[in-house]
């Protein structure tokens, strides 16, 4: 196949914002099967290329923040190849000063707009830009979603936006065939959100042995970041360690997932019956399949301005489906399985 003049993508971001563009990633490609897609995804979320993996694509991996020898590398490399568009997906403010300097490309972005005047980029700079959509955080309004922006942008019919535009189908990995219960419930347990809540592996047990009332298999999840609840889990629960390819067995029927990343973990989200998690990486991958979810949206409101922040916070990426539902997780565990009982039930 002949390859025309490239496209390039930009968008190293962290995980759960790059899950809320892919719909928009996905429609550039097939919109442009004649023409290389150079996408540029951070090392955060390079293990997600998968998703949108085809045979014009290609994956070129940076820092979430640019050093600036990697600045240096994306110019040399504008300069060398012939480039029909550029997407800024990730509002990053150095990509906004390449319109200046490239003035022959299309520069397609995502602007931000914010209380006190703030812009990124500034009113002159996006003059320079063919097309663009902005992410009003400071409005009083309700938001457009991040992911309908970026649909937006790419012309694509809003009616679909939940959908990736084509059936994914990764095989299941051999440790999932042999360890993943046919039917399960999902928990993902965010140590940051719940040590703002004083929840700790005590209470998270307690959590746990509720939601066995409605399902008798519980897989449990943390984030990807070592510390002490990786061996307190693997004390209490059945453990599969993904990255040593360890099993630790227990008479406890909670299985713990520890270290699953990539492809395991969109499967494991993908099959749940039920996904229960914090807002973010979890729950938006829950979003691209439909995946019935209870997102547990953490807020701390003092004041009228958190209470805006965080109204803005939760429209700029909510899910519109009907299997999303979420509450407000309380301090208090009863209160809050309370508030599971109800929503699970509905």
């Amino acid at each position: 196949m002949k390859i025309n003049k490239k496209i390039i993508i930009f968008k190293n971001d962290r995980l759960g914002d790059l899950l809320h563009g892919i719909p928009a990633i996905n429609n550039i490609i097939n919109k442009n099967p004649d023409k290389e897609i150079v996408i540029f995804l951070s090392k955060i979320s390079e293990k997600f290329y998968f998703l949108f993996e085809k045979k014009n694509t290609k994956l070129k991996v940076l820092n979430y923040h640019l050093t600036i020898f990697e600045k240096f590398r994306i110019l040399i490399y504008l300069i060398k190849n012939k480039l029909q568009e550029i997407y800024i997906l990730s509002p990053k403010n150095f990509y906004f000063y390449l319109p200046l300097l490239f003035t022959k490309i299309n520069f397609f972005a995502l602007c931000m707009s914010g209380v006190n005047g703030y812009r990124r980029p500034s009113f002159f700079l996006r003059k320079f830009l063919y097309k663009f959509v902005i992410n009003d955080r400071g409005t009083l309004k309700k938001r457009k979603s991040v992911r309908s922006l970026l649909l937006e942008l790419t012309n694509k019919d809003l009616e679909v936006e939940n959908s990736l535009d084509f059936e994914l189908n990764i095989p299941k990995s051999d440790n999932l065939k042999k360890y993943l219960p046919k039917s399960y419930m999902l928990v993902h347990f965010k140590k940051k959100v719940a040590t703002k809540l004083g929840w700790g592996a005590e209470e998270l047990n307690l959590i746990l042995n509720h939601l066995k009332k409605y399902i008798p298999n519980i897989v449990l999840i943390k984030d990807i970041e070592k510390d002490e609840l990786n061996l307190i889990f693997r004390k209490k629960y059945k453990t599969l360690d993904f990255e040593n390819n360890l099993f630790y067995n227990s008479e406890n029927n909670i299985l713990f997932f520890d270290n699953v990343e990539g492809e395991d973990l969109y499967n494991l989200v993908k099959y749940s019956k039920k996904v229960i998690a914090f807002h973010g990486t979890i729950t938006s991958i829950a979003m691209l399949n439909n995946t019935p979810v209870l997102d547990l949206f953490y807020c701390d409101i003092k004041n009228i301005k958190d209470y805006h922040s965080y109204k803005n916070a939760f429209f700029e990426f909510k899910p519109r489906y009907n299997g999303y539902d979420f509450i407000i997780p309380n301090k208090s565990v009863k209160k809050t399985l309370n508030k599971m009982n109800f929503a699970i039930r509905n």
